[in-house]
């Protein structure tokens, strides 16, 4: 019983860390390979996982589930910060 216990919990810690790959680029109009483009992304990346952590960091219930909560949060943040900078996101990110 104690091995099947540890292999759902394997497998619920990797399906959370799952979406913790390739870093997110937002659908966003324009060219994402213009400069600029790249440079608000990575500052609102950077500003954006801060903030999630920080957020998650803030209670012990919140940081033992932020394997499966931080990374949409963090999505979130930067189509926000992206839209904050005048970027026009496409309605329904996927």
């Amino acid at each position: 019983m104690l091995t099947c216990r540890t292999s759902l919990l394997c497998a619920a810690l990797l399906l959370g860390l799952s979406g913790c790959g390739a870093p997110y680029d937002p659908p966003a109009e324009g060219d994402h390979s213009a400069e600029k483009y790249q440079a608000d992304l990575q500052a609102c990346r950077s500003s954006s996982a801060e903030s999630v952590r920080r957020r998650n960091a803030a209670t012990p219930g919140t940081w033992i589930i932020s394997p499966f909560t931080g990374p949409p949060e963090v999505r979130a943040a930067i189509r926000t910060c992206m839209a904050g900078k005048g970027y026009t996101l496409a309605q329904n990110p996927g």
